[in-house]
């Protein structure tokens, strides 16, 4: 029986045992060293690329799958699916959003719907995997899309960066622009809102970053999901997991690294909590 087939981009870090497992596609974006191009995820690993960003002076840059990509995973997914779900990155950070609306407005084997998480990371994987478990157990196109959407609606995402270079470079800093300049060893502990960057508060050092997040965390009313994202300092990992503990055990929150299109707007040492507020919840 032809079922919801659902495709995601690569920055919504979904870990590969649970795209593997949920029968979840991935489009890669791409990371640009200079005249080297390395496909997100697939040509190049989150280590891989901390280890090229320190061995190297050139700032990355990253660009969106082409609308030829998302026609080429339409296409592969469509023999057995009676629709196709995608859920990409904000519309506001990447032009992912619009590569895979125009390849579903050209796209006619099976019925194409295009949802912008209007955030990043699981905060777009989660409701991808939210479509794959419904369309798993039958749901139609209209209420596989519809989960999808409710948990887009649900879902947060609170961060920190150890720098605002990274984010200033590429132009992804949205309304958190103001704290450029203001910040010397200050940590910026960011969320998106409306699709983009903004300040959430200043921490004045990694401590008290780490702490922010466990504080909205444990503040969240009644998560269904929680998933932390990272890149290279285990000891504040390891810090946040345990003030995780007593609210969320370990084996319900998927820890996952941030890839490296991610990585080029963060830089290195940031990590994020990712939380889908339960339907109850205010």
């Amino acid at each position: 029986m032809a079922q919801v087939k659902v495709i995601v981009d690569s920055t919504s870090d979904l870990p590969p045992d649970v795209t593997e497992r949920l029968g979840i596609s991935v489009v890669p974006l791409n990371v640009h060293f200079g005249d080297e191009t390395y496909q997100d995820g697939v040509e190049i690993s989150a280590d891989e690329f901390l280890q090229k960003l320190s061995s190297t002076r050139q700032m990355p840059k990253t660009s969106q799958p082409s609308p030829e990509q998302f026609r080429k995973a339409y296409e592969a997914a469509a023999p057995d699916a009676s629709g196709i779900v995608v859920v990409t990155i904000s519309s506001k950070l990447s032009g992912t959003y619009n590569s895979a609306t125009v390849a579903a407005r050209e796209f006619s084997d099976v019925p194409v719907r295009v949802i912008d998480s209007k955030s990043a990371s699981m905060a777009a994987g989660f409701p991808a995997m939210a479509a794959a478990e419904a369309s798993a157990e039958g749901a139609s196109l209209d209420e596989v899309e519809s989960i999808a959407r409710d948990m887009v609606d649900r879902a947060g995402l609170l961060f920190y960066v150890n720098t605002l270079e990274f984010l200033q470079r590429g132009g992804r800093i949205g309304r958190a622009a103001g704290l450029v300049g203001s910040i010397l060893d200050i940590k910026p502990v960011l969320t998106v809102k409306g699709g983009e960057v903004e300040q959430h508060q200043r921490a004045r050092t990694l401590g008290k970053a780490v702490q922010a997040l466990l504080d909205w965390a444990n503040k969240r009313p009644a998560p269904e999901r929680v998933a932390v994202i990272w890149s290279d300092r285990e000891a504040e990992l390891n810090r946040l997991l345990d003030g995780l503990a007593s609210r969320f055990p370990r084996e319900q929150i998927i820890v996952t690294k941030y890839g490296p299109v991610l990585g080029t707007h963060l830089g290195p040492g940031g990590m994020g909590v990712i939380a889908v507020d339960g339907k109850g919840g205010a």
